[in-house]
């Protein structure tokens, strides 16, 4: 596992602009209770802009951790950007807490942000070993229930193929017809991802630079650089796992939908782990590729 990948590298970019815009330099130890602290403060306005900096120094100063993770829960996933969302969950759940603003608890943000790793790993180590005992395992499971009331199931949600490629780009009237379709289906998570990833496709994507050197046509050489834009799997978990408030209200305006069934795939979502998100994630994306080759 690289855990020096290209997620690595964007953050190291958003923490550059961290030190930058703020000063804060990531690297020095003492930094990471302001770090902590000033993701709250961001958080409680709802400026997750701003927010994006300080979660990246701390990620970055955490980054060591991934690896151990990796050790103590090998079944969770096999990609460091997984390992990353597992501590980037940390975070945000010790930022709920924030024991260490507590002085009766006598802790760091070091040590609320270990814990509350812990915390999240565990509990996916746990998700994960009921999923080893299933038949699919390493496949997305369509039998999990999403509504106890009448036995839906995310097999019922989720469209057999994809008529495109979710990763590539559509035209909004032309996108939202392919989301509505499925809708009509009653495959209502598939169109809840469909539509994430759809409108939201600059963030759900990474630009990769490349540097090359051409030759021109008298011989002479120049250094050129290239960039290419990517579907990231990471950053769209991200925006799965973290729906607005608003998103129900969002969709039942965009979409002619059954609002009962809506509500009941809209908590499957919520409620998903962001093991399982990859998952769905990765079943949406394979049956679309596999639908145009």
């Amino acid at each position: 596992m690289n855990i020096r990948g290209q997620l690595f590298k964007d953050l190291r970019h958003t923490a550059a602009l961290l030190l930058s815009l703020f000063g804060i330099d990531y690297t020095i130890k003492d930094n990471f209770t302001l770090i902590m602290d000033r993701l709250c403060e961001c958080i409680d306005r709802n400026d997750w802009k701003t927010a994006d900096y300080y979660v990246a120094g701390a990620m970055l100063r955490l980054w060591s951790l991934i690896p151990k993770l990796k050790m103590k829960s090998p079944l969770y996933g096999s990609t460091a950007d997984e390992y990353a969302t597992l501590l980037y969950d940390g975070i945000m759940y010790a930022c709920k807490y924030r024991g260490w603003q507590d002085p009766d608890k006598h802790l760091t943000a070091f040590q609320c942000v270990y814990r509350c790793v812990e915390t999240v790993r565990l509990q996916w180590q746990y998700d994960a070993n009921l999923d080893k005992h299933k038949a699919n395992y390493n496949n997305m499971s369509l039998e999990d229930p999403i509504n106890n009331e009448d036995g839906t199931s995310f097999g019922d949600t989720i469209e057999d193929t994809v008529h495109s490629d979710p990763s590539a780009p559509i035209p909004g009237d032309e996108a939202r017809e392919i989301i509505q379709s499925y809708v009509d289906k009653k495959k209502l998570v598939e169109a809840i991802i469909l539509d994430t990833i759809t409108f939201n496709d600059e963030e759900s994507e990474k630009v990769i630079k490349e540097k090359k050197v051409v030759r021109n046509d008298d011989g002479t050489e120049k250094k050129v650089v290239t960039k290419t834009r990517e579907f990231w799997e990471f950053k769209c978990v991200k925006l799965l796992k973290a729906l607005p408030a608003d998103y129900a209200a969002y969709f039942l305006q965009n979409y002619k939908v059954d609002e009962t069934s809506f509500a009941a795939a809209l908590e499957a979502v919520r409620s998903a782990n962001n093991q399982k998100l990859y998952r769905y994630l990765r079943k949406t994306l394979s049956t679309a590729r596999g639908s145009n080759s």
